[in-house]
């Protein structure tokens, strides 16, 4: 019942108690009632001052400790908060790009060659051009030389692959390089492969179209571990341009000691143009001969691969593939990786909520304190 519900007179009688017991002067018509409010007053029970003093005394040590503990935290406590803070967000960064949640951990499979493996070669930008060949022979697609504008160029590209695998996978490996070889338009110029336990090993060179070069070299990264990779272009533009004038300059000798023949004046004359003319023949066929080879150079990219066997992890002597006892092992190391994945996912996201829950809380817990001290010292 508030006061708002009593009548004027219970209204009065309760401003009036109010009066008397602040020891302000009343009406004559309450005088009663501060009557039996002094008759209270001096009939309750006085407090021994050394009860009095041990009870300030306790009172005083109990404010003491509330306000220790919702002192604001110390510059160093902060620091130590923050630093947790980026620790987790850096530990969250390095799960998320490392590819564990994505099961890249412990399966196995070779990691990817990006851009090199994708044949992205950020020195030039490519287009495709015809340069001039030799009878109906077309020049490859080729990029464009850095600081030229629509000059087309001819490269050869060759590059150098090395794979491990374990020794039971070398033959299922080697037959997998020479299927996708032929997948690919290329050919197996050469291939050599030893099986012989920890000691066996193959090497093979390919040849493919410059084109299909990368994507070759992504196939066959998937067989095994990626050791190492290297790429190397050679621009053989400028001996083919160098061919390709002499060449020109011989086709037109030729025609006109042609020219000179129809009219050659005498048999020895015609004899000796005779000569000349098939002295030009065989160097043209030779200059020919030579143009070609430069155009199919930058047709066909050369690829080298090695393939070795990978060192066994464990030392324990186990059958080819693993046995039982080594495959559960695997398995627990795998699961060991993710739990410690989400672990630290979870981590990431409950330092920040514990850190704005503990802020909430003391700030509450503040509040709460001054309003029981503003009471106290009302009293």
């Amino acid at each position: 019942m508030s006061r708002d519900d009593l009548t004027p007179s219970d209204r009065a009688q309760l401003d009036a108690l109010d009066r008397i017991l602040a020891r302000e002067p009343v009406g004559e018509e309450h005088l009663e009632l501060a009557a039996l409010v002094e008759s209270v007053r001096g009939d309750a029970p006085r407090m021994a001052p050394e009860f009095a003093h041990r009870l300030d005394g306790v009172v005083a040590q109990r404010l003491q400790r509330r306000r220790r503990r919702l002192r604001p935290p110390a510059p160093r406590r902060v620091a130590f908060a923050g630093a947790g803070l980026i620790a987790a967000a850096v530990a969250l960064s390095i799960v998320l790009t490392s590819g564990v949640l994505g099961g890249a951990s412990g399966t196995g499979r070779p990691t990817p060659l990006n851009a090199l493996a994708r044949g992205k070669h950020p020195a030039s930008p490519t287009h495709r051009a015809a340069a001039p060949g030799f009878g109906t022979s077309a020049a490859p697609s080729v990029p464009a030389a850095s600081g030229t504008t629509g000059a087309p160029r001819l490269v050869h590209r060759s590059s150098e692959l090395e794979l491990a695998t374990a020794a039971a996978s070398l033959s299922r490996v080697a037959g997998r390089i020479v299927a996708l070889t032929e997948g690919h338009g290329g050919v197996v110029a050469s291939s050599h492969v030893s099986a012989r336990g920890a000691a066996s090993g193959a090497s093979f060179s390919l040849r493919v179209p410059s084109g299909r070069l990368a994507g070759l070299i992504a196939a066959l990264s998937s067989l095994g571990s990626v050791r190492s990779l290297s790429q190397s272009t050679a621009d053989v533009t400028a001996g083919y341009r160098h061919i390709r004038g002499a060449l020109a300059a011989r086709r037109a000798e030729r025609a006109t000691l042609v020219r000179r023949l129809a009219s050659a004046a005498s048999t020895a004359q015609a004899t000796s143009l005779r000569a000349r003319i098939a002295a030009l023949d065989a160097l043209i066929a030779r200059d020919v001969r030579r143009g070609a080879a430069v155009l199919a150079s930058a047709r066909t990219a050369g690829l080298h691969v090695d393939v070795v066997i990978a060192a066994r992890r464990h030392h324990a002597v186990a059958a080819p593939g693993g046995g039982p006892l080594d495959r559960a092992s695997r398995t627990a190391l795998h699961a060991l990786e993710d739990l410690l994945a989400l672990a630290l996912v979870a981590l990431a996201i409950a330092l920040p909520v514990a850190a704005c829950g503990l802020v909430l809380w003391w700030g509450a817990a503040s509040v709460r304190q001054r309003a029981r001290e503003r009471a106290i010292r009302a009293v």
